[in-house]
């Protein structure tokens, strides 16, 4: 399992691994387009959307926030 938390939601998800896994894969299993990803953190540290995943990772995504 893959433990997910989306700061703008402020609780944890848990994703089946499913081998192989990039973040820009479980990006698109949470429907998120990259260009509305500001900040991807895997075990705490930043990483892009080419990074692998592994069973037991932790990732929190930082959505981009629009303002006016």
């Amino acid at each position: 399992m893959i433990r997910v938390k989306v700061a703008a939601a402020n609780k944890w998800q848990e994703i089946e691994f499913r081998g192989e896994m990039l973040v820009k894969d479980l990006l698109e299993t949470l429907k998120y387009h990259p260009a509305s990803v500001a900040l991807v953190n895997l075990n705490g540290i930043p990483v892009d959307e080419n990074a692998k995943l592994h069973d037991g990772d932790e990732v929190i995504i930082v959505p981009t926030f629009g303002g006016g």
